[in-house]
């Protein structure tokens, strides 16, 4: 039987969901606005590269954005390639003209019409034969003089709430190394496939930093395996696409903590776009969707995890619904009422292994007499049915005592929900707290002298 859900406390996926549902709104905004026909006029101009040369830019310069020729950056944008720039070496086709003899066809059979004496009449006909020639092409970030027409931020400034805390559960959530560089082309980072490691600008605001992290870390989780090993069933994605799929992820999972990134996000995923839909955002939604949950849920369990290292009360907040199991300490418990809790008797759920688990000498009554146990297993999230089901765990009664925080109160619409605000509330109570009991107090002061 499905599980009911509650609309005024959607599920974290659903909450993804109304986040990129957004997303997409924006985006048409954008399409639609006068700074959008600006921008495509001045992409109008710009070369459509073959595949084969747009390899060999990827190979000299992985960081090129658009790309032009030292005359046309002068002609059509106003703009110099800048004293001592080494050029992008690509294949520009160079086709020239040439008579040659070639058969006469019968213009109703198609088949070669013959001589008298048997061979094969001849035409003389004047063809194109393909042929190349090396030139030298430059990245936007080697010239310099009129500005392009822009559709959004070029940086997102500003900081980012309890940011230390923060960054550094990002870092713990990312399966590679992550580290700061000055990145010469202008770059805000990149995903280095070969090294398996994550590069950041350095001397970035706080929320451009986080945004460019997520947007990279989004790239290793999706992008990172050679399309050759991908299984049948997974798109063939181009870079275009690639690009979408990664800012689209980094936006959601932004504005999940309460960055907002729109600016950037939107003219972004816009610039990778073709004409004035998003067929790349459509096709990967779901994809994006599932990564944003599942990078959520891991940042969420390592800002747990810093939390307790800090000594920073990790209590959540309670819904007025709490899910079954839900207890005092914030913890979700299920007792195994069948057998002893032993590997391979409970279920270990992506970023919800559990945390605490307690084994009975022998089987007993639990929680008023109202079932039997061997033990019990403590979770920072409940189970699903299905999960509890499975390896017949039943959830505890929930604890009577659980509150709704004060700022629950309010719609999901009415008030914008922080996680990184409570972490920056929750630091500076274990900060108050910690100040209290060092601050020597004259009545005790020969108890504290030892």
């Amino acid at each position: 039987m499905p599980e009911k859900k509650d609309k005024a406390y959607p599920s974290q996926f659903d909450k993804v969901k109304e986040i990129t549902d957004k997303l997409e709104a924006g985006i048409q905004a954008l399409f639609e606005s006068e700074a959008f026909k600006n921008y495509l006029k001045t992409l109008s101009k710009f070369h459509d590269y073959s595949l084969n040369n747009t390899i060999l830019i990827a190979m000299q310069k992985p960081d090129a954005t658009l790309v032009a020729g030292y005359t046309a950056w002068q002609k059509n944008f106003g703009r110099q390639v800048q004293k001592g720039e080494t050029g992008i070496r690509i294949l520009a086709p160079t086709p020239y003209k040439k008579q040659m003899e070639v058969d006469r066809l019968d213009p109703v059979t198609q088949q070669p019409v013959l001589n008298p004496d048997g061979s094969t009449a001849k035409d003389l006909k004047e063809i194109m034969v393909p042929a190349f020639k090396v030139v030298s092409v430059f990245d936007v970030s080697q010239t310099d003089g009129k500005p392009l027409p822009t559709i959004g931020v070029d940086e997102l400034s500003g900081n980012v709430t309890n940011y230390e805390m923060f960054f550094e559960a990002l870092k713990r959530a990312c399966p590679v190394p992550v580290g700061f560089e000055d990145i010469p082309s202008g770059a805000k980072g990149y995903y280095h496939t070969v090294d398996q490691r994550i590069a950041l600008q350095e001397g970035m605001s706080q929320v451009q930093t986080v945004k460019t992290m997520i947007h990279e870390m989004a790239h290793q989780k999706l992008h990172a395996i050679d399309p050759k090993d991908l299984p049948p069933e997974e798109p063939r994605l181009t870079r275009n696409a690639k690009e979408v799929e990664a800012e689209a992820v980094a936006y959601t999972v932004a504005q999940h903590y309460g960055i907002e990134t729109s600016d950037y996000s939107f003219a972004y995923i816009a610039g990778w776009s073709h004409g004035k839909e998003t067929p790349e955002l459509k096709a990967s939604l779901d994809r994006i969707r599932k990564a944003a949950d599942e990078m959520i849920t891991s940042i969420d369990d390592h800002i747990m995890y810093l939390q307790q290292e800090k000594g920073i009360d990790v209590k959540p907040e309670i819904s007025p619904n709490p899910a079954p199991g839900l207890q005092e300490n914030g913890r979700y418990r299920y007792y195994s009422t069948q057998r002893p809790v032993d590997i391979g008797t409970f279920p270990k759920p992506a970023g919800n292994a559990p945390v605490e688990i307690h084994n009975y000498d022998n089987r007993q009554l639990v929680e008023g007499g109202t079932m039997q146990a061997w033990g019990w297993l403590e979770y920072v999230k409940p189970l699903t049915e299905k999960e509890a089901g499975d390896y017949e765990l039943k959830p505890a009664p929930s604890a009577e005592k659980a509150k709704i925080a004060p700022e629950q109160s309010e719609s999901s619409s009415e008030k914008k929900h922080s996680v990184l605000q409570d972490l920056q509330t929750k630091a500076e109570k274990a900060k108050q707290k910690s100040t209290q009991k060092s601050t020597p107090k004259p009545h005790k002061k020969k108890e504290e002298t030892r």
